[in-house]
């Protein structure tokens, strides 16, 4: 592996830091070879397959940094043509960015896109990947601060800008343990996803224009709400069914969550309850439980016709979450009842159901409180409170037109963060072509 030192442009308290940083991923190089997530794309990681040729730079975490990367490049309107590559640190990711393009997001003709495994963030192997590809902007998604990465890109002058960026109170006191490294290598602008946010990093980072922006989240979901049509679950259920869904159900709270069936079950006893946990490995479990309680139930791999009032079913198939939404009269989101910081509730909401919720969001605290006071999504104290919740949404349920008219104009209110980020990215890629890594790689050549 061919790697640059690092330009004596730092401090010699930062260059030490990144140095014993540095220091650390060669120790743990050996362990992370036999890690089975990090192995994979081990070349690309170390560098010994060399990354692309590149004008804009995005480094999206995960899965759900990659959607958002998604987002970014099919919204980008360049004035010339551009090179994108688009890293991450997951199989998942990689993935999701390696799918062809859905509709909304096919970029731009003058676009071509590469997808690889985004290097170790050592810091001399980062400067290396600055020259070889050298970026004309490096875009960082969401909670993207590697120093290494910045180090690089300060010490070649290569622009660096946080995009839909977010960073809780935690994080904050960790990154405060050394201020003058973060400052020293800061990015050149950061989008930020709220005022609290933005307050965040600029404690941070106090010398860095910090702005904030709309959460490119909320465009991906405004694009989801109101698919309501089509799904093949309806041949198992009436035209109207009195369904309540369990959905993503995670192992901490089903305790509580079997206590909630039980008070649905007496209280309306007519209702169909469908229970989805987030784990298959927690199928046997609820099917014991099940079975223990005596209550009228099938695996949803065995539905044959019309399911009776009154049953529960326990889905053991993959993928048919949002249709079973789709149809359900209420909805509880789990993750919430312990402190797990909840699964996504904005998807029962974008088909047409009011969700409910424990206390536990913080997941989700993008979204803001206004979608509380809104009531579109019901948030409770509790699996009791929870359950009644759900019970009088069964008693009364509410017109699903109606909610989906108030779902369309509350997301209207915060979507446009993609063009937003967009705006900002394309500033960059306008400027002159400065070639900062290459002037870098000269040097060291």
């Amino acid at each position: 592996m061919q790697t640059h030192s690092l330009p004596n442009t730092h401090s010699p308290a930062v260059r030490t830091a990144l140095g014993a940083y540095g220091m650390v991923w060669r120790i743990l190089s050996p362990l992370l070879r036999h890690n089975k997530r990090l192995s994979e794309g081990w070349d690309q990681r170390w560098l010994k397959s060399p990354l692309p040729r590149a004008d804009l730079w995005l480094q999206a975490a995960s899965a759900g940094e990659a959607y958002l990367a998604r987002e970014i490049v099919g919204t980008l309107t360049p004035p010339a043509a551009v090179r994108v590559l688009v890293t991450t640190n997951t199989r998942q990711g990689l993935d999701i960015l390696s799918r062809p393009p859905s509709n909304h997001q096919a970029s731009s003709p003058g676009i071509s896109i590469s997808a690889r495994y985004f290097p170790f963030d050592h810091p001399a192997h980062m400067t290396s990947a600055i020259a070889t590809v050298r970026p004309r902007l490096v875009g960082l998604l969401e909670t993207e601060l590697w120093p290494g990465l910045l180090a690089a890109c300060r010490a070649t002058k290569t622009p660096a800008l946080m995009i839909n960026g977010r960073i809780n109170p935690s994080s904050l006191r960790g990154y405060r343990v050394w201020p003058a490294l973060w400052r020293t290598v800061a990015p050149d602008r950061i989008l930020a996803i709220s005022p609290g946010d933005a307050g965040r990093f600029g404690r941070l980072f106090p010398d860095t224009p910090i702005s904030v922006m709309q959460n490119i989240k909320f465009d991906q979901w405004a694009q989801q709400v109101g698919k309501t049509d089509g799904t093949p679950l309806s041949r198992y259920f009436t035209s109207d069914p009195l369904l309540a869904v369990f959905g993503s159900i995670r192992q901490e709270e089903e305790n509580a969550v079997q206590q909630m069936v039980v008070r649905i079950h007496s209280r309306k006893p007519g209702a169909v309850i469908a229970i989805f946990p987030r784990h298959m490995s927690r199928l046997e479990r609820w099917r014991n439980y099940l079975k223990r309680q005596n209550f009228p139930w099938c695996d949803r791999s065995r539905l044959d016709g019309n399911v009776p009032p009154g049953h529960i079913i326990l889905w053991d198939t993959f993928g048919e979450l949002r249709d079973a939404y789709k149809l359900a009269a209420t909805a509880f989101v789990g993750g919430s009842l312990a402190p797990l910081g909840g699964q996504n509730f904005l998807e029962p909401l974008g088909c047409g159901v009011v969700p409910v919720i424990g206390p536990s969001w913080y997941n989700f605290a993008w979204v803001g409180e206004q979608i509380f006071m809104d009531k579109l999504v019901y948030r409770t104290t509790g699996w009791k409170s929870a359950a009644d919740t759900m019970v009088r949404s069964l008693s009364n349920p509410v017109s699903r037109t109606d909610i989906l008219k108030r779902v369309r104009q509350y997301a209207g209110r915060h979507t446009g963060g993609t063009r937003q980020a967009c705006r900002v990215i394309e500033s960059y890629l306008q400027k002159p072509g400065g070639d900062n890594a290459g002037r870098l790689k000269k040097r060291k050549g």
